[in-house]
C-alpha cells in the first residue's frame, strides 16, 4: 500500500511540476512583465532521450546528483554547467521545434539568471520523477524473478478434479 501511496505521489508532482521564477528578458520587461515562471513538468519520450543525451555527456552519477553539497555543485557546474543548463532548458521547453530552436538561448539565458542550486534541482527533477528510475528497478526485479522466462509458464502442479 506504501508503494501505490508513494506512486501516486509522484505522478501527482509530475503533473504539477516544478518551476523557476527568472528575471524576463529585456524585450518584455519593455512590456511590463517582470519575471517569467519556467516549469518542468512530466516529459515527452522524445524530450526524455534529449535530456538523457546532454546528461550522459557529463559523467555525472544520479548518487552524486542526489546528495551534493554546495563544493561539488560548484565543481560541476564549473566543468559541466553548459550541458547542464541545456538539458534543463530541454526540460522547460519540451517540444521538439522549441528544442531545436530555443534550447541554446534558454540555457544561455538560465545560466546567467538562475542559481546553480536550482538548476541542479531541477535537471534532478528531470531525470528522477519522470519514470526512469521506476521503469529501471521494476525491469531489474523481473529480470531477477524471471516472470518473463518461457519456462516459467504458471503453475508446475497438474490440477486434480474435484469430487473424483
Amino acid at each position: 500500500m506504501e508503494g501505490n501511496t508513494e506512486l501516486r505521489a509522484a505522478q501527482s508532482i509530475l503533473e504539477r511540476g516544478i518551476w523557476a521564477e527568472v528575471k524576463a528578458p529585456l524585450f518584455l520587461r519593455l512590456f511590463g512583465k517582470k519575471t517569467l515562471k519556467l516549469k518542468v513538468r512530466k516529459l515527452y519520450a522524445g524530450t526524455l532521450l534529449h535530456v538523457a543525451e546532454c546528461y550522459l555527456s557529463t559523467g555525472i552519477k544520479e548518487e552524486q546528483l542526489k546528495e551534493i553539497e554546495s563544493e561539488a555543485a560548484l565543481e560541476l557546474m564549473a566543468k559541466h554547467g553548459r550541458a547542464i543548463c541545456k538539458a534543463v532548458a530541454m526540460a522547460i521547453l519540451n517540444d521538439k521545434w522549441k528544442i531545436r530552436w530555443l534550447s541554446g538561448w534558454l540555457a544561455g539565458y538560465l545560466l546567467r539568471h538562475l542559481d546553480w542550486m536550482r538548476i541542479l534541482k531541477m535537471l534532478e527533477f528531470a531525470l528522477v520523477y519522470n519514470g526512469t528510475v521506476d521503469f529501471m528497478s521494476t525491469t531489474r526485479l523481473v529480470r531477477a524473478m524471471k516472470i518473463t522466462d518461457p519456462a516459467n509458464q504458471g503453475q508446475t502442479k497438474k490440477a486434480t478434479k474435484r469430487g473424483s
